[in-house]
């Protein structure tokens, strides 16, 4: 059963051109890192040419989360042929509240207000607890299928919950 925040207090807004110092603070958290798929810092350099191209490709969709004006994290959604690959993170200063829960079903509700992504994908790194709770909660489910100790959830957008 899909938690519904409707009453988190959890914005989300697009991420903009200011957004990139931030992000790149978040990815390179030492909890991120060791969750990534990579396991390996980003540099500044690399972070700068992604986020500009991110921002300017229509598949991508990056939000920035805010709670009371304040960012607590981003989502992001690479969309390709109907599926949209989910990305999260949560501030370091706002972890173990549930923000991620309320991050990921404001994102969802976002998806399925029109937006032509049918099914939602997560790879979640087996031993990210926090993460793996946050999709659970939100309706994702266990695929069974494992890359390299990743596990892989998937959402089908508009389905009943």
């Amino acid at each position: 059963m899909r938690e519904v925040p409707a009453d988190s207090g959890i914005a989300l807004r697009r991420a903009g051109p200011g957004d990139a110092a931030r992000l790149l603070e978040w990815r390179n958290d030492a909890d991120v890192i060791r969750f990534s798929m990579t396991g390996r810092p980003v540099d500044a350099a690399d972070h700068a040419a992604w986020f500009a191209s991110a921002l300017a490709r229509p598949g991508v969709r990056l939000w920035i989360a805010e709670e009371g004006g304040t960012p607590v994290g981003q989502v992001r959604i690479d969309v390709k042929d109907g599926t949209g690959t989910v990305s999260i993170a949560v501030a370091p200063s706002h972890r173990g509240r549930g923000i991620g829960t309320s991050m990921l079903g404001a994102m969802v509700a976002e998806v399925e207000a029109g937006s032509g992504v049918r099914t939602l994908r997560a790879v979640v790194h087996r031993d990210n607890i926090a993460s793996r709770r946050a999709f659970e909660r939100q309706g994702f489910t266990d695929t069974g299928r494992r890359r390299k100790g990743f596990l892989v959830f998937e959402l089908d957008v508009g389905a009943k919950r």
